[in-house]
């Protein structure tokens, strides 16, 4: 089990069990939302999920391409979001308190990855989505 929250703490959930490895996605909306060279998540089951505290709080945003990005409204800090579509939850691991017993598996969409980011050669690369 695995705790984590926002920068500000106003806002705490659990992860029980992770479904999939980290991955890294280089998006330019990834980008812009993260304020860095990409979002680093991993993913995990509905029921493996859960709000300890502050889930009555967060905030949302939402391109017109269909985007989201959920968030800390005192904090900006960016919160986990459930996929309907995979019902899974997207987690970015970088709002972890401890070792997600997790590693890095996968670069996605790296045709748009910044120009001036060098990638690691170990971890594999899809130019786009999972398995491309």
């Amino acid at each position: 089990m695995t705790e984590g929250g926002c920068l500000c703490g106003a806002v705490r959930f659990v992860v029980e069990e992770f479904n999939s490895a980290i991955f890294k996605c280089h998006c330019s909306k990834c980008r812009k939302a993260f304020g860095g060279a990409s979002s680093a998540a991993a993913l995990a089951g509905e029921d493996a999920f859960s709000w300890l505290q502050g889930d009555e709080r967060v905030r949302e945003f939402q391109c017109e391409s269909g985007f989201k990005r959920r968030f800390c409204p005192d904090c900006g800090s960016i919160l986990p979001q459930f996929l309907p579509d995979y019902t899974l939850h997207w987690i970015p691991v970088g709002l972890l308190d401890s070792d997600p017993g997790v590693r890095l598996k996968q670069h996605i969409h790296v045709s748009s990855k910044a120009a001036w980011e060098v990638l690691d050669a170990e971890t594999q690369q899809y130019s786009e989505g999972f398995g491309s």
